[in-house]
C-alpha cells in the first residue's frame, strides 16, 4: 500500500477524528495500527534519556530485529529527529513516545545519518505522520540508498527468515518457562518483522548536502557536518554548539563497529575531524548514551589497530582464517584499560536479546567479524 493510499485509509475509517488529530495523536493511531498488523511487535521499543535542555537520546532496547537509537532535538516549533531505524512499527512506537515524554511540536526535520537498513527503513512511516517534514542526508547516502535500500531489505528480510526458522527450533526445544518465554518472544518479534516490512519501499531523502548544511532556529543551531568516509561512504552527524551535544550514527557508537561497507584507513581520520566540534556529550547508533569523550579516541583506537595489523598480515600472505587465529582481543592495546569490558558491557545490554552470550564472547566474536570485513575493504578505493 503507497503512503497516500496508506494515509486515505486511515482518512476513511478514522474519519474527522484522523484528519483533526495531531500528530501525536495520530501517532498512537499508527502504533496501535502498526501492531495490529504486526503481531508481536512490542508497543514501546525505546527508553527516551534527556541529554540536554531540549536535547533527548531514544535508545532502542534489545530486539529480535535490531533498531537504531535517535537523537531528538527540540527546535523553537518544531522538531528535528535523527535516524528512522528498521521498522515502521518503531517510528510510530516512539513518535508517540515523543509526543507524550518529549513534545507535542511537530516532527520537521528527520536526518539519515548514512544508509544503512536499521536506520532508514522507518523514514516512510515518519513521512505518513509528518507529511511536511524534510528527510535530510548527505548527497552520497541519498544515492546509496536509492541503489541498495531495496535490496538490503530482501536480504534482511531472508536473513531475518533464516533465524526464524532456527528459533522456532529452540522453542521447541525449551526446558524452562524462561527460555520458553523468551524464545517465543524472538520468533514473535521477528514474525512481525516479517510482516510489517514486505512490500516496503525506500523513501529517499528530499533535501541533500555535500559538506555542511547549519539549521538557524530560535533554540539553538544545529550543524549537519559531513567529515569523510568511515562507517560508509557518506556518513553525517549533527552537532548543537549550545548545547555541546552531537549524534554520530553509527560513525561512533557504543558496540564494536560493522565494517562491511567501511574504508577503515580512513575512518579513523574522520572521528578525528569530528572531534573537532567541542561536545560534551554523544549519541551514538547504538548504545548507551556517552556522557563524555573519553571512548572516541578508543572507538578511533580500535579500528586503527586492528586495521593495521590486518593490513601488515595481508600484505605478509596471511588467510583470513590465520588472522583471525592470531589475532584475539587480549593482544589488541586498544582494548586495554577498561574498554574492552566497556563495549562488552554495551552489546550484551542492548542487543542481549540476540546475543545470549557472555561479554568476553560478543568481544571475541564482533572482532572476528571485523577482521573478516577490514580484509576485504583494504583495497576499496
Amino acid at each position: 500500500m503507497h503512503l497516500h493510499s496508506r494515509r486515505g485509509f486511515f482518512a476513511r475509517t478514522l474519519g474527522a477524528g484522523w484528519l483533526g488529530a495531531s500528530l501525536i495523536e495520530q501517532a498512537f493511531f499508527r502504533a496501535a495500527q502498526a501492531r495490529a498488523q504486526a503481531p508481536g511487535a512490542p508497543a514501546n521499543v525505546f527508553d527516551i534519556e534527556k541529554v540536554a535542555e531540549g536535547v533527548y537520546a531514544a535508545v532502542a532496547r534489545p530486539a529480535g530485529v535490531t533498531n537504531c537509537n535517535a537523537a531528538i532535538f527540540e527546535n523553537a516549533h518544531d522538531l528535528l529527529v535523527v535516524d528512522t531505524h528498521s521498522k515502521l512499527s518503531a517510528v510510530a512506537s516512539l513518535a508517540a513516545q515523543i509526543g507524550k515524554e518529549v513534545s507535542p511540536k511537530p516532527i520537521r526535520y528527520i536526518v539519515n545519518t548514512h544508509f544503512h537498513w536499521d536506520h532508514t527503513q522507518g523514514a516512510p512511516e515518519y513521512k505518513l505522520l509528518a507529511p511536511a517534514a524534510e528527510i535530510i542526508s548527505s548527497t552520497v547516502t541519498r544515492n546509496l540508498i536509492a541503489e541498495f535500500g531495496a535490496a538490503r531489505l530482501k536480504a534482511s528480510l531472508e536473513s531475518t527468515a533464516t533465524s526464524l526458522e532456527s528459533w522456532q527450533q529452540k522453542l521447541a526445544a525449551a526446558r524452562t518457562p524462561q527460555e520458553k518465554a523468551y524464545y517465543q518472544r524472538m520468533t514473535s518479534e521477528m514474525r512481525a518483522y516479517l510482516g510489517e516490512m514486505r512490500g516496503w519501499a525506500p523513501e529517499l531523502p528530499n533535501f541533500t548536502f555535500s559538506d555542511n548544511l547549519v539549521l538557524h532556529d530560535k533554540a539553538h543551531e544545529l550543524h549537519l557536518a559531513f567529515r569523510g568516509r568511515g562507517h560508509t561512504a557518506g556518513d553525517v552527524v549533527v552537532y548543537c554548539p549550545q548545547k555541546k551535544v552531537i549524534a554520530t550514527g553509527d560513525l561512533v557508537h557504543g558496540w564494536l563497529p560493522y565494517l562491511g561497507d567501511a574504508y577503515p584507513k580512513e575512518w579513523p581520520g574522520t572521528i578525528r575531524a569530528v572531534a573537532r566540534f567541542e561536545f560534551t556529550q554523544l549519541i551514538g547508533g547504538h548504545g548507551g548514551v556517552q556522557h563524555s569523550r573519553e571512548r572516541l579516541d578508543q572507538f578511533s583506537g580500535y579500528i586503527r589497530e586492528l586495521t593495521e595489523a590486518v593490513d601488515t598480515g595481508k600484505q605478509k600472505g596471511e588467510t583470513v582464517e590465520q588472522l583471525q587465529a592470531a589475532i584475539a582481543p587480549a593482544t589488541l592495546k586498544s582494548l586495554g584499560g577498561g574498554y574492552g569490558e566497556f563495549v562488552g558491557g554495551q552489546i550484551t545490554k542492548y542487543d542481549g536479546p540476540q546475543m545470549r552470550v557472555s561479554p568476553q564472547s560478543a568481544v571475541a566474536g564482533a572482532v572476528k567479524s571485523n577482521i573478516a570485513d577490514i580484509f576485504k575493504a583494504l583495497n576499496k578505493e
